[in-house]
Order: structure tokens, then C-alpha cells, then sequence
């Protein structure tokens, strides 16, 4: 294969032979370009971005965090007087859920069971509880039948956390 390459070049004119090499020289110089230099500036602009962007939400999230600590740790005083069933179970109609146990264990414990709910009003449920001063103790949740729906099993306690 060298050898014919080599018969081919001596064959061409040296007029010929500069033209190639510049040919030559100028794809393989459009290769590197194009092939190398352009991408890796592309993925170190990307780079660059990226971090930038995690920098920012890293702030926002320290930020957060920072005004959420100066909060009072003291379970706020709405819906204290109210039995910690009926303020579940409440709080459960409101949102359109439908507990299928909901188990007193005491005062200021309670166990819950609920078939299946969208993750999105669960949370928003939850957060509406700790609100009102009812914290979760333990919760587990699994995939119901329902597509894009989860099972729970939680125990909610009504005061402030550790």
C-alpha cells in the first residue's frame, strides 16, 4: 500500500505534488478545527455554564436554608385544641384524600394508611399538616397500582422535632 502511494507521488509533477501537500495540509488543519478544537470550546462553554448555574442555585438553596434556621423551632399554636385525629382527618378531606386507617395511638400519635396518592398531594397534605404543629414520625411509601400514585404508611405526632 506505501509502495503505491509513493509510485503515485513520484509520478506527479512537483507543481502537483506542493498542491496536494497545501490540499493535504489545509484538510487536515479543517479537520482539527472543525473535528476538535470547536467541540471541546463548545463542552467548556457548557462546562462553564453548567457550573455557573449550580453555583447560582447552591446560593439560593444556602440562602434558604439560612432564613428557614431563624425560624422559631415551636410548633405553632393553630389547631392545638383539636383532637390530633380529627386534625388529620380534617385536613385529609380538604385535600381530597381518603385514609383507609387512621389509628389513634394515644393523645399525640396517630397512624395512617392511605391506598394510593399523586406524591405532589401528599406533600403539599403534609406540609399543611406541619403547619398546624402535627410533625411525621416515620412514613413509608411504595408504588400503588395506579400509575404515577404511591401507597403510605405513616405515624404523625403532633409537637415540634428533634
Amino acid at each position: 500500500m506505501m509502495e503505491r502511494m509513493a509510485a503515485y507521488w513520484n509520478e506527479r509533477s512537483s507543481r502537483e505534488q506542493w498542491m496536494l501537500g497545501v490540499m493535504i495540509a489545509l484538510l487536515a488543519a479543517t479537520f482539527l478545527w472543525f473535528g476538535v478544537i470547536v467541540p471541546l470550546d463548545r463542552a467548556q462553554r457548557g462546562a462553564r455554564d453548567t457550573l455557573l448555574a449550580a453555583t447560582d442555585r447552591n446560593a439560593a438553596i444556602r440562602a434558604a436554608v439560612k432564613q428557614l434556621k431563624t425560624l422559631p423551632r415551636t410548633a405553632p399554636a393553630t389547631g392545638l385544641a383539636a383532637p390530633l385525629d380529627q386534625l388529620v382527618g380534617q385536613g385529609a378531606g380538604e385535600a381530597g384524600l381518603t385514609l383507609e386507617r387512621a389509628q389513634a395511638q394515644g393523645n399525640d400519635r396517630m397512624e395512617i394508611a392511605i391506598a394510593s396518592v399523586r406524591p405532589v398531594v401528599l406533600f403539599s397534605w403534609l406540609a399543611g399538616l406541619e403547619a398546624r404543629g402535627v410533625r411525621v414520625e416515620t412514613m413509608s411509601a411504595r408504588p400503588s397500582p395506579t400509575a404515577g400514585s404511591v401507597s403510605v404508611q405513616a405515624v404523625l405526632v403532633r409537637g415540634e422535632g428533634q
